[in-house]
């Protein structure tokens, strides 16, 4: 169904249904301050308006899809406009990725991923496990060229973040999820380096991203601090800087949207910090590199309204 993203999601958003730990994480952003004053500010334009809490961009074929945490919507932007693919009621609709054309939404609320067709249709769902564990939080989720999904569940305490991963999971008989690390302090933003053979995972607890070398099994070694982000940050910079939403640019760079610290952050392939770009907004959830490396996609929350803005991926 066609719709207007302003209009349509803009009068049905409250501040009943945001996220559970928006609240305690904008009151840390208070005490803790932020850190732009060393950013590159870039030209920002403004592609989607009047969103609630908009997360999990992707883009595919020319088209960015996000989704809307406050009215749990799928949404796709092109050169028609916005326009709701679906709504998932009581889903908390948080991340999303591609595989074989389907999206794939990590459900925050009801600790489910979900399986939805471009044209909307529902194909199916995965709520628990190999070992008939349900997922805690479903946040982010990234496929690789083969179609393997990975996603973290950010846990409801401390050291209770998990990441799993779903084989083939384009395949209709292969969609079990098996978990692949555990103990992490709210795991949040996942990404694959170019080659796949890394897995980042941003650990929002410990403002940290963590890497993983991929073993050919898909499982996962030991945890690894790939970057501290609250000690990369000049001394000119205060308060926090919290991972959310993480990608790779086509030359291996990782991108951070921060929750806290003003913007995002470009890191190199040893984690250090290359350039830090500012962007409009108070916390900033998710973000899509085009596949030329050119321009990005981020989403920005200030209250309880948010956008998502087009700006150069490096500068001019």
């Amino acid at each position: 169904m066609r719709t207007t993203i302003g209009t349509t999601i803009g009068t049905t958003i409250g501040t009943a249904t945001i996220k559970r730990w928006v609240g305690l994480l904008l009151a840390a952003s208070l005490a803790a301050g932020t850190s732009g004053t060393f950013a590159e500010p870039l030209r920002a334009r403004i592609v989607a308006d009047a969103l609630g809490f908009p997360e999990g961009t992707v883009l595919a074929d020319k088209v960015l899809y996000y989704v809307d945490y406050q009215v749990s919507t799928v949404n796709r932007l092109d050169d028609r406009g916005p326009a709701v693919v679906q709504t998932l009621p009581g889903c908390g609709a948080n991340g999303l990725a591609v595989v074989n054309g389907d999206l794939w939404v990590a459900c925050y609320d009801s600790g489910t991923i979900e399986r939805v067709a471009p044209d909307g249709r529902r194909l199916g769902r995965i709520d628990r496990s190999r070992d008939g564990e349900r997922f805690v939080r479903p946040n982010d989720l990234v496929a690789n060229r083969r179609g393997d999904l990975y996603f973290t569940a950010s846990g409801d305490r401390p050291g209770t973040g998990k990441v799993f991963l779903v084989p083939q999971a384009g395949a209709a008989a292969n969609q079990v999820a098996q978990e692949i690390a555990s103990g992490l302090d709210n795991a949040n933003g996942i990404a694959l380096s170019a080659d796949e053979r890394i897995l980042y995972v941003g650990e929002s607890g410990s403002d940290s991203v963590l890497d993983y070398r991929i073993r050919a099994d898909g499982s996962l070694p030991g945890r690894h601090t790939f970057a501290a982000l609250d000690a990369l940050a000049p001394s000119s910079a205060t308060g926090r800087h919290t991972p959310d939403g993480i990608r790779t640019g086509p030359d291996g760079s990782l991108f951070v949207a921060l929750f806290h610290g003003g913007g995002v952050w470009v890191l190199d392939a040893k984690g250090a910090l290359v350039k830090a770009i500012d962007v409009p907004g108070d916390h900033h959830s998710n973000l899509a590199i085009s596949r030329d490396g050119r321009d990005m996609y981020v989403t920005s929350v200030t209250g309880s309204s948010g956008r998502i803005y087009r700006l150069p991926a490096s500068p001019p």
